[in-house]
Parts: structure tokens; sequence; C-alpha cells
């Protein structure tokens, strides 16, 4: 008999350390879940913020290009206003200053033109030719760039057949 006084006892005792259990799994889980939307909330704010910072460097970057557009168009409009025997030189200036800018932009002629190359070179037409192999370049139709090393546009050029 003692042994059902001490059953009945425990039970209300063990319910208690259960309730109470129980009351902190909510707690724990209502912590949780503020954690995560928190987390969510900071997530969603850090991709706006993102995507603006992105938006200012590439508006940055176009300004930048812009501007030192701008100064080419400044040079064309001077040697517009020169004498026709002077406008030569100006304009000789003007195809400097436009190198020196695609150089400072990390743009560069595509150089290697002997061999025909996919990936550098666009084959607009086929030629014969007694001085080339099959598969040379013959002629450069139109200069191709680089951009930091990869291909910006193609040169298009004529291949020996």
């Amino acid at each position: 008999m003692n042994d059902e006084k001490n059953q009945t006892h425990a039970q209300p005792e063990e319910t208690n350390d259960f309730a109470k259990q129980l009351a902190e799994c909510h707690t724990q889980v209502n912590e949780w879940k503020d954690r995560a939307l928190r987390t969510a909330a900071d997530y969603e704010n850090f991709k706006k913020r993102s995507e603006k910072e992105r938006m200012m460097w590439i508006s940055s970057a176009q300004s930048s290009l812009l501007l030192d557009v701008i100064a080419i168009v400044d040079d064309f409009d001077r040697a517009f206003s020169q004498p026709a025997d002077q406008s030569r030189a100006g304009f000789e200036l003007i195809y400097k200053s436009l190198q020196k800018m695609l150089d400072k932009y990390g743009v560069q002629e595509i150089k290697d033109l002997a061999e025909f190359d996919p990936v550098k070179h666009e084959a607009i037409m086929q030629v014969e030719s007694a001085e080339h192999k099959q598969g040379d370049i013959v002629q450069v139709l139109e200069k191709g760039y680089l951009f930091k090393g990869e291909v910006l546009r193609p040169a298009k050029v004529s291949v020996a057949k």
C-alpha cells in the first residue's frame, strides 16, 4: 500500500515536471522562431542593400567612363573648329586619346593575327591565297579587342582556303 501512495504522489510531480519541460520547449520554440524571423528579415535587408550598392557601383563606373568620353568629344569639337589643313593632326590626337582611354579601362587590341583562332577571330570570308597556308588570316577587316584578357569583340578576318 505504501507503494501505491508513493505512486499516486509521484504522478502529480511528474506532471508538474512535464508541464515545466513543455513550457520550456514552447519558450525555446518561440525564441528560435523569433531568431528565424529576424534572420530572414536581416537577409532581405542585406539583399536590398547589396542591390542598391551594386547599382551605385555601376552608376559610378558609367559616370567615370562617360566623363572620359566627354573629354574626347571636347577634343572632336576643337578639331572641327580648326582649319581643314590642321584638322588631321587634331584627329590623330583624338585617336591617341581614345587609345589611352581604352588602355585605362583594360581594353587592348587583339594582336595575334597570324593563324585563325575561333575564340579571338570571326571569319567573315575565305579567300584564295598563294602566300598563306589554309587557316591563316589573310586580312583583318575589323579589329578585335580584349577586355582584361577576355575577348570583348572578336576580330573580323578573311581566312585563306
